[in-house]
């Protein structure tokens, strides 16, 4: 509950057979709970750049926007984008779809691919500002290089996936999704 005065103290050590010096117990600094605290939100949509269904592409197509999400900010705090990881659930391998990137706003991040070929991450180092009411625009790019009659399919697979931190409080932001696909 708000006004609640917590405070931590270490009461006993166990160090096996290792001599502990000094006194216990000891105790921290007293920390008063607040319950009124607002946080940052962020609310995801389908991005502008999203195709929307599935589309039927070339072998040799370069630059394709496979997927689009839009990041809104809430009204709280200001956020920070520190990174995105996408699920590619279609039949595509890795060595299908090369030189992928994730866009934000307008700048492209190299993608990172796990060793099973199915996530795709960038990382935006200490994060990208997505300041209070604006919204952020990402999707993920790349070249079509193989793989006759295979489909690539991008999602992220929890929302957890986009890894949002409030600048206010640092806290991370789990945003709610309102489309689907």
């Amino acid at each position: 509950d708000g006004g609640t005065v917590v405070k931590m103290a270490v009461v006993a050590i166990d160090a096996g057979s290792a001599q502990v010096n000094g006194s216990l117990p000891i105790a921290g600094s007293p920390i008063t709970m607040n319950s009124t605290l607002t946080i940052g939100t962020a609310t995801l949509t389908r991005g502008v750049n999203d195709p929307g269904a599935g589309q039927t592409k070339e072998i040799g197509t370069n630059g394709y926007i496979f997927t689009a999400i839009r990041a809104t900010a809430g009204s709280a705090e200001d956020l920070m984008v520190k990174w995105i990881s996408f699920n590619q659930s279609g039949s595509a391998s890795a060595s299908d779809i090369t030189n992928v990137k994730m866009n934000v706003n307008g700048t492209d991040y190299p993608a990172t691919v796990s060793s099973d070929g199915k996530y795709y991450t960038a990382s935006f180092g200490d994060g990208l500002p997505l300041k209070k009411g604006n919204q952020a625009e990402i999707y993920v790019k790349g070249d079509i290089v193989n793989g006759s009659n295979r489909g690539v399919d991008f999602d992220l697979y929890r929302h957890t996936d986009l890894y949002i931190v409030g600048q206010s409080f640092g806290f991370g932001i789990t945003p709610p999704a309102t489309d689907s696909g």
